[in-house]
C-alpha cells in the first residue's frame, strides 16, 4: 500500500471528481467499503468539497471521503530527486 494512517497524500486521480486531482488529504483510517482498485482509505480535504450522489440532481458535501490507495502519492517529506530539475549555477 502507498499510505497509513496520518499520512498527508496528494491525490493522483479521481474518476468522478477530477478537480481533486493535485489536492492534499490526511489519510484517516481504512474504509469498510469495497472497491475494485483495491484498499480504500477515508481521507479528510482541507476544506469541504462536493461529490455526486447516486441519486440524480443530488450531491453531497463533506471534508471525508473514501479514496482508494493506488490514487494517493504520500508525502514523505524526503526530497523527490526526480522531479526536481538540477540547478543551474550562474
Amino acid at each position: 500500500m502507498n499510505c497509513k494512517p496520518n499520512d498527508l497524500a496528494i491525490v493522483t486521480r479521481a474518476d468522478a471528481v477530477p478537480e481533486l486531482i493535485g489536492q492534499i488529504v490526511k489519510v484517516l483510517q481504512a474504509s469498510l467499503n469495497f472497491c475494485p482498485y483495491g484498499p480504500v482509505w477515508v481521507v479528510r480535504f482541507q476544506a469541504p468539497k462536493q461529490f455526486p450522489c447516486y441519486f440524480p440532481g443530488a450531491c453531497l458535501i463533506t471534508t471525508d471521503a473514501d479514496c482508494p490507495d493506488a490514487w494517493l502519492r504520500p508525502i514523505t517529506g524526503l526530497p523527490v530527486h526526480d522531479d526536481v530539475p538540477e540547478e543551474v549555477t550562474a
